[in-house]
């Protein structure tokens, strides 16, 4: 189940939208989030927030699709899967 605002989520940039600071529009009519540090790194951070609905749902399906599961002690695969799962898990707000 998907908790966040669907995508797609999409740049807002202040020479194409007069109204708005440069910043990210989450979903069709979803919220304004506008990063805030220099000019600069708002438009890299924004490039980054809206691009993360994507990101996210490309690694869960990375994650389902492709993990080992052998479950050995030393298993390369299988801790890359547990990091992976974990980031999911920080994602989706059950990190602890």
């Amino acid at each position: 189940m998907i908790d966040h605002t669907p995508g797609p989520w999409r740049i807002i940039d202040p020479q194409e939208d007069k109204l708005r600071p440069y910043g990210v529009q989450m979903g069709k009519e979803g919220g304004f989030m506008v990063p805030c540090y220099t000019v600069e790194q708002s438009k890299h951070n924004a490039r980054l927030i809206a691009a993360a609905p994507d990101m996210f749902e490309e690694l869960q399906y990375r994650y389902e699709q492709n993990r080992c599961g052998c479950g050995h002690p030393v298993c390369k695969f299988c801790e890359d899967d547990r990091q992976t799962l974990e980031v999911l898990r920080k994602a989706k707000g059950d990190a602890g």
